[in-house]
């Protein structure tokens, strides 16, 4: 197969794989209140919301330890190898959840179950994104490495679409008290199957050039892989630079595609039709913008562009919430414009530039555990952060103030980052 088709099959097998993640985000997203209802039953909707988020999260808070396993297994055993047992791992938790019974049925058995099943869909995704960005930045040409990377976020994006529209046409057909009873099962299902979907295609994708290099002996350090703590005195202001961005990156994420729908439910009395149609307009902008945004990190420089990213974030997040909190339609419409056009300086460039950050032979490692240690603290959590930091305060500024500090850390991550844009991969 020419270098081309390879390339081809890689992004491809490793872009639908990832989707499984953003799917099942998509899925706990859309039925919060109806999952909440069912593991979580209380007579105060803002504990049910926030027990279901704490579920939610528990999955981020193992993702390091994901990080931890998966990395090596990455950098010694091979990326494909990585990429393999996650997925299968993710599928089987997925399949899982849809069989626990409610908390009507076992008590508190249930949301403990529900627990254990995130906390190994958490383990699984540790070494996920990593990996897919570094299979497919590994395969591409150094001049279009940040366009084929972006595919990647297409993938994600496509994932939570996907996700978001069968939740949507499984609850107009059964109702809400048939989603409540069963029908909540079902996504859950399909996500699972998905994933078996996945894992086929990984098992027929070949390994990445740079790892079957090392393998040959190319990278001897590989065969002395270095203990954590050498590894993180060596690597720690790369590792802290990865953290930055992708703090900055992923508070954007979670807190205008998964939060802002509830908020505008939950604390701006919106109708839960326009939330939802709303996080659909804004998912399809994505969906067609960000090979556009890859295509022009290769142009200008991916540092560029993220600089600009974090910018617009800063100075337009609170005149945004203003806007979303004025129930204007079109106010409303133009704040989420501006974050989505945020997101997107993002989106289309951050995979190629966290990828560009280590040398090839701990890429995997160091990746996976900078990643998932800050999307555990940072992102994941969001919604739970800043759903509790509302109700006590009574701020409904408060994701505002945490968009700002995330583009803040940000910038401080970019700051004397060298630009790989256009230039291999460090060996």
């Amino acid at each position: 197969m020419s270098r081309q088709g390879q390339l081809t099959k890689a992004v491809t097998g490793v872009t639908l794989g990832n989707m499984v993640e953003w799917f099942d985000f998509a899925i706990y997203s859309s039925m919060a209140m109806i999952m909440a209802k069912v593991f979580f039953p209380t007579t105060n909707s803002y504990n049910e919301l926030i027990a279901i988020y704490a579920a939610f999260a528990a999955g981020f808070l193992i993702r390091p330890l994901g990080g931890f396993l998966f990395g090596p297994i990455g950098d010694r055993f091979g990326r494909r190898t990585a990429l393999v047992l996650s997925i299968s791992m993710m599928s089987l938790a997925t399949l899982c959840i849809a069989m626990i019974p409610s908390y009507h049925s076992i008590g508190i058995a249930a949301p403990i179950l529900l627990v254990v099943m995130r906390m190994l869909q958490g383990l699984s995704t540790g070494g996920e994104y990593g990996g897919s960005c570094i299979f497919i930045a590994e395969h591409s040409p150094d001049k279009r490495r940040t366009f084929f990377t972006s595919w990647l976020e297409f993938g994600n994006i496509a994932g939570f679409l996907v996700g978001g529209i069968i939740v949507n046409v499984i609850s107009s057909v059964l109702g809400e008290n048939t989603m409540v009873a069963w029908g909540w099962r079902v996504p859950f299902v399909i996500a699972g199957l998905m994933g078996i979907v996945a894992l086929f295609i990984r098992l027929h994708v070949d390994e990445t050039p740079v790892f079957r290099e090392m393998q040959a002996g190319k990278a001897k350090a590989t065969a002395r892989a270095p203990s954590l703590w050498a590894l993180i005195l060596k690597e720690w202001p790369q590792l802290l630079r990865c953290a930055g961005l992708v703090a900055a990156f992923n508070i954007n994420y979670y807190i205008v595609l998964g939060y802002i729908p509830s908020y505008l439910v939950s604390f701006m009395g919106m109708s839960e039709t326009f939330s939802a149609n709303l996080s659909l307009i804004a998912t399809l902008a994505l969906l067609l913008f960000i090979p556009v945004f890859g295509m022009l990190g290769d142009r200008f420089g991916r540092k560029r562009m993220l600089t600009i990213g974090s910018v617009l974030i800063i100075i337009s997040a609170i005149p945004v919430f203003w806007a979303l909190q004025s129930h204007g339609m079109a106010a409303i419409v133009i704040g989420m414009t501006v974050l989505l056009l945020g997101m997107l300086f993002f989106e289309g460039t951050i995979p190629a530039t966290l990828t560009s950050l280590f040398g090839s032979t701990v890429r995997y490692s160091c990746f996976a555990i900078s990643y998932n240690l800050s999307v555990s603290l940072l992102g994941g959590t969001a919604p739970l952060i800043n759903t509790w930091l509302i109700q006590q305060t009574g701020i409904t500024l408060i994701p505002a103030f945490y968009l700002i500090g995330g583009a803040v850390l940000g910038l401080l991550a970019l700051w004397k980052m060298h630009d790989r844009t256009g230039k291999p991969l460090p060996t």
